[in-house]
């Protein structure tokens, strides 16, 4: 019953292409009906021929005929399915391109949105002062950063090309998008980039409390304003550092409890316990501490030749990076496998 309803649906869709084919492509669907007119015919004749055959009592005759058709039928069928084989290597060959590209996509994407962005600071800063549109850009572009670097996005454990082509696009997404924010921060206050209009390679305007904040960092005439700057900077981003230590100790302390509770009854063993859990978490998390001490050194020396507005943008971003690890501390505990590419860049020319 299912089958004759299979059928019947697929003599009815068959019916109504046709119908709106002969509407919309007239030509196309006249040539159509006459393959079908010419393969009813033929189908018609040769059932006839067969008829009469047989009545003339060439019913071996027929026989055969209908032994040859039926193995022409195999061989349609064979031909069939090595379309079908052809097809489906086709579309595997397909995915693996795609799957090289993926990295592509992610670029030109990070590159649009960096255009984007450029393109709307320089535009605001032509006319209106830009420290809040840089702490908002700065507080956007940590915070989209950080919500594709949270732990627990997706399903690892599932396997399929459509899994890893997004997990390639995400990876390469997160890489280009560290890279572009990096770049955004150096170019934005430039009044020498091509790819800009000349009417927005202008000078932009930045103050702070009266302190103008497109003066050099390393200026001798106000130099309190970055020194605070930098101070907040690195206190922030030590503290962060700090905290991922302690809550991977507390992890480590908590393991202990479940694996030895009878070593954990007396003040002393609970203290050798925290001691314990900590110099481990401290081992795990030394060579994350050397790329970070390293790491914020180059960035304060580089960018302390800028203007102040940079170094603001820095503190900004640790602030906001500050608040991601206390709203989502699952970040303190994965951050220190150093996977993201500023801890690989770091490892490869500092041989960290």
């Amino acid at each position: 019953m299912r089958k004759s309803r299979a059928v019947l649906g697929s003599i009815i869709v068959t019916a109504l292409l046709l119908t709106v084919g002969n509407l919309v492509y007239p030509s196309a669907t006249r040539i159509l009906l006459n393959i079908l007119w010419f393969i009813s015919l033929s189908v018609a004749f040769m059932f006839l021929a067969m008829g009469i055959m047989a009545i003339f009592g060439m019913k071996k005759e027929v026989g055969r005929l209908l032994e040859i058709l039926m193995e022409g039928s195999f061989s349609v069928l064979d031909v069939i399915d090595f379309i079908k084989q052809t097809i489906r290597l086709f579309v595997e060959k397909i995915k693996e391109i795609l799957l090289s590209v993926a990295p592509m996509f992610s670029y030109i994407i990070a590159i649009a949105m960096y255009l984007g962005a450029l393109y709307l600071y320089k535009m605001v800063g032509r006319t209106y002062d830009v420290t809040i549109l840089t702490v908002v850009v700065t507080v956007t572009g940590i915070s989209l950063l950080s919500l594709l670097n949270l732990p627990g996005r997706g399903d690892l454990t599932k396997t399929g090309w459509k899994y890893d082509f997004a997990k390639k696009i995400n990876r390469s997404f997160v890489d280009s998008f560290e890279v572009v924010l990096f770049v955004f921060f150096l170019t934005m206050d430039s009044t020498h980039l091509f790819y800009v209009p000349a009417d927005l390679n202008i000078p932009l305007h930045a103050n702070f409390f009266g302190y103008d904040l497109m003066l050099r960092g390393f200026n001798l005439n106000d130099g309190r304003i970055t020194l605070i700057v930098v101070a907040i900077s690195i206190v922030v981003e030590v503290i962060r550092n700090v905290l991922k230590i302690v809550y991977s100790a507390r992890n480590y302390y908590s393991a202990l409890l479940e694996t030895e509770p009878e070593n954990n009854t007396t003040e002393h063993q609970r203290f050798q316990n925290i001691k314990k859990a900590t110099r481990k978490a401290f081992a795990e998390s030394r060579d994350d501490l050397i790329r970070f001490i390293a790491f914020t050194t180059i960035l304060l020396f580089v960018f302390i030749i800028f203007p102040r507005l940079k170094l603001l943008s820095m503190m900004t971003a640790n602030i906001t990076l500050l608040m991601f690890d206390l709203t989502f501390t699952a970040r303190l505990l994965t951050h220190k496998q150093g996977t993201d590419l500023i801890s690989r860049l770091l490892d490869k020319l500092l041989k960290l």
